[in-house]
């Protein structure tokens, strides 16, 4: 299991995944996208204990929403 503790509230790098994940918002809410170029808007919101599944091959970034601090938990499947 990883932990991304270092959400921003700009969209982060995007990290390529080499096998499915479930991404989950421990702490916080956040959004995730796999979009090349996300707006500010773009995303799907995960709020606490919230997740979602990506395939290997997506690229994923993140970002918080708000100024709460958001702790994003990354499992492989």
């Amino acid at each position: 299991m990883a932990l991304i503790t270092d959400a921003a509230t700009a969209w982060s790098t995007p990290i390529t995944l080499t096998v499915d994940e479930v991404w989950q918002a421990r702490k916080g809410s956040v959004f995730v996208t796999t979009t090349t170029s996300p707006a500010t808007d773009d995303g799907l919101s995960l709020h606490e204990n919230h997740a979602v599944r990506f395939s290997a091959g997506s690229a994923v970034s993140y970002r918080k929403e708000g100024a709460t601090e958001a702790l994003i938990v990354r499992e492989a499947i």
